[in-house]
């Protein structure tokens, strides 16, 4: 009789098993389901990030490049116009002492020039008493001299010059061991000043 009883109430718990297993499989389902939802939100996200920032580099690709005035091209330039100008000056000094001699008997005697010493340069250097354009880090010969200028640092209002150190605007200095004077007209922190070297 116990035994039949026991029999009896086991098949009634077996749905019941069953059941309970089900909801345990179904939740586990939903559970994993949810989760890779989850991971393709994400991947769907960074995904549309990703073509956001392939569109907007491609845009800016298609735009053309604009370019910024900082004042260098207007600068070069001026020192290009400058040392053309020199360029003509000094040939035209050196044509002139090249005609001196030829002048004709009875005339006005012309007024001396300095002699002009072959071992002192004459061409590719900076005529002395001109103003000239100058950079940083850059050498500048002076015709009919050994000094040569030898630029560093040059500031809005300065320029550093090797012997003889920063020459403010309008200020000036001597080339250690030459006779040679310095002068600054003008400095820019673009890189460029004017200067202008006398000898004695």
């Amino acid at each position: 009789m116990r035994r039949y009883r026991r029999l009896v109430l086991i098949d009634r718990l077996i749905p019941f098993l069953a059941a309970i297993v089900g909801l345990v499989a179904l939740a586990g389902a939903v559970a994993v389901q949810l989760n890779t939802d989850a991971k393709t939100n994400a991947v769907t996200g960074m995904i549309a990030e990703l073509r956001a920032s392939v569109d907007e580099l491609g845009k800016r690709a298609a735009q053309p490049a604009t370019p910024v005035d900082d004042g260098t091209a207007a600068g070069l330039l001026a020192l290009q116009d400058r040392m053309v100008k020199l360029e003509a000056e000094w040939a035209d000094r050196q044509a002139a002492t090249a005609a001196a001699p030829s002048a004709q008997p009875g005339a006005a005697a012309p007024a001396e020039t300095a002699a002009i010493d072959p071992n002192l340069p004459t061409t590719d250097c900076i005529p002395l008493g001109t103003r000239f354009m100058v950079m940083p880090g850059e050498s500048y010969p002076l015709c009919q001299s050994k000094a040569v200028v030898k630029t560093g640092a040059i500031t809005a209002d300065t320029v550093t010059i090797e012997g003889v150190g920063p020459v403010v605007e309008t200020g000036f200095g001597t080339i250690a061991g030459t006779s040679c004077t310095v002068m600054v007209f003008s400095a820019d922190e673009a890189g460029f000043a004017e200067v202008r070297v006398t000898c004695t």
